[in-house]
């Protein structure tokens, strides 16, 4: 019986790392086999590639790049002949250029690398102040009361959104920072905030309602009344609310250096994401698998050391069930004044989308980019159509869409998140895959229709879900009652419903509810790249595309549908504030 025992223990260390090669290895066969897949012909995409859009698609040109590329052969014969080289650390060579793979990769990779140190010490200060924050609130009594709209706001941004802000502001209004390029220490400031300010969003409200919880605990009083130091009472208790987010700042570090493409696109950062970006448009295979393969396998060796950390910080207590925390809960606010601005919000929106349904949203009847005045009290767009009407009559198809992505990947996740032992790889290298690469992957595999958009957002949004379910699941099995209730006989059905639910919902709520504006705004932003929703319909992301080059001369434009989903994060999370 020993040696069954043994094999049990060897598959069970060995299944996460089998998942990760079958992941890892599924990924780039299917980015390999894309073209046949797809029914495509990569010579028209290269051939604009290197000649430009004007570029007459002859077939004896296109007869000259097949042969010089020998497209000519099946893609199985072309991803066996790079999989053997790659075995040898040759990438091969770019089918636009002909530069060799392994140099671009490796100039662009320590871009994006320094890029990703900056943004990621930028976010650890602006957490730390949210630490101090909810401290001094610990201090003075007042830790229920303690809310967290800025973070809502933070989070509601995305990247490519925060940077069109801060070029609009620094750069254009202020002149102190140039919008973009990359030729020393003046371009890192800007882009690096632009990552940093989302990231810390979700990482001070995950930490704050993390350390909220454990400061409740029974044992915080205890020690109080024995006269244990407040400092010693703080810093343990930071350490238990650090403990299950370790799989999460993984997640975060990992979303710095892949979610970067659209910044790096922003700021004209020649990045590994911006040349993944231009990889995948112009289909130029070897560049595009070499750089998903560096950002795949940097992200399983960061959540890797995420796992083993967080075991090394809880210690015995996970084997031992002797890992002593309180659940949270997930209910309505009882705070009146949070009710009341949740509900003057949600009022506000229904009113602008009221308002907004008697207007015509495609009719063109204003001058261009006219202000705001009368009779257009949102002003014109860069055709002269009602921005009200636009405003608001978006808004309700693209919260539909945002609410199915959000729910979509909240079933995933906490699926997934219970069976992390199998999952494990595909989690990392789901999240290692930024958003627009995967809307293109998707759009090359299924071709351009309106679901693509929200397909290639719930296969890549799930992932941080899931891991922050196996991180307050491995919280939850290490918890007295949850590890000894087999040994009464209690089934495992009821130890599901009654012990581990309950103490992984709502927080995992809680984190749907943070990442339902940035999903919604990500699932629209594919938008830029011809993805979901086509011209000339009233959507947000097509909104913020179209506006955007005029943003200096109406900024409300880009302004307005980024306020209304930032109002809508705000009245979502203060109405389950507590």
């Amino acid at each position: 019986m020993v040696f069954p025992v043994y094999m049990r223990s060897g598959l069970n260390a060995c299944m996460p790392w089998l998942s990760r090669i079958v992941a890892l290895s599924a990924v780039i066969i299917l980015v390999g086999l894309m073209p046949d897949i797809a029914g495509i012909d990569p010579a028209q995409a290269i051939l604009r590639a290197r000649a430009g859009a004007n570029q007459l698609l002859t077939a004896e040109a296109l007869q000259s790049i097949r042969d010089d590329l020998q497209l000519d052969r099946s893609a199985y014969e072309r991803l066996l002949e790079w999989l053997r080289l790659a075995l040898q650390g040759d990438f091969g060579i770019s089918w636009v250029d002909g530069s060799p793979v392994m140099k671009s990769i490796q100039h662009t990779a320590k871009t994006s690398l320094l890029l990703m140190m900056s943004a990621l010490g930028m976010t650890f200060v602006l957490c730390t102040v949210s630490v101090f924050y909810t401290v001094n609130r610990w201090q003075k009594n007042r830790l229920d009361n303690n809310h967290n709209s800025l973070s809502s706001v933070l989070v509601s941004l995305p990247e490519y959104v925060v940077a069109a802000l801060l070029i609009l502001l620094f750069s254009i209004w202020l002149g102190w920072f140039p919008p973009f390029g990359w030729r020393g220490v003046q371009n890192l400031w800007l882009p690096s905030f632009a990552l940093a300010l989302p990231a810390s969003g979700l990482f001070s409200r995950l930490l704050s309602d993390s350390l909220k919880r454990v400061l409740n605990e029974p044992w915080v009083i205890t020690w109080l009344s024995s006269n244990v130091s407040k400092f010693q009472i703080l810093r343990f208790a930071l350490w238990r609310a650090l403990s299950n987010l370790i799989p999460q700042i993984a997640m975060i570090v990992i979303g710095l250096t892949g979610g970067a493409v659209a910044v790096e696109q922003v700021f004209s950062i020649p990045g590994i994401g911006r040349l993944i970006l231009g990889a995948a448009k112009s289909q130029d295979l070897p560049v595009l698998q070499a750089g998903l393969l560096v950002l795949l396998v940097f992200s399983i060796l960061i959540s890797s050391v995420s796992i083993l950390l967080q075991r090394w910080l809880l210690g015995h207590s996970v084997s031992s069930g002797k890992l002593i925390s309180s659940h949270s809960t997930f209910r309505f606010t009882k705070n009146k004044t949070k009710r009341a601005v949740s509900g003057a919000i949600f009022v506000l929106l229904a009113c602008c989308v009221a308002w907004a349904l008697l207007r015509d949203p495609y009719l063109i009847q204003y001058s261009r980019l006219a202000p705001p005045g009368f009779v257009a009290p949102f002003g014109a767009d860069a055709v002269g159509r009602d921005l009200l009407a636009r405003v608001g009559g978006g808004m309700l198809s693209t919260l539909k869409m945002g609410l199915l992505a959000t729910f979509l990947c909240f079933v995933i996740g906490l699926l997934l998140g219970f069976f992390s032992r199998f999952s494990q790889g595909l989690i990392e290298i789901t999240k290692g895959i930024p958003y627009i690469i995967a809307g293109l992957l998707v759009a090359g595999l299924t071709g351009m229709n309106p679901d693509s958009a929200l397909i290639a957002i719930v296969l890549v949004s799930w992932a941080p879900l899931a891991a922050h379910c196996s991180s307050l699941l491995v919280e939850a099995r290490a918890q007295p009652y949850t590890h000894l209730a087999p040994t009464w006989g209690t089934k495992h059905w009821r130890v599901l419903r009654y012990y581990l639910l309950p103490y992984v919902l709502p927080p995992l709520i809680r984190h749907v509810l943070l990442r339902l504006p940035v999903i919604t705004l990500s699932l629209t932003s594919l938008s830029f790249i011809g993805l979901g929703v086509k011209p000339p319909e009233p959507e947000w992301g097509l909104l913020i595309a179209e506006n955007l080059p005029y943003i200096e001369r109406a900024p409300q434009g880009v302004l307005l549908p980024i306020l209304g989903l930032v109002l809508v994060s705000i009245a979502v999370n203060l109405m389950f504030d507590d």
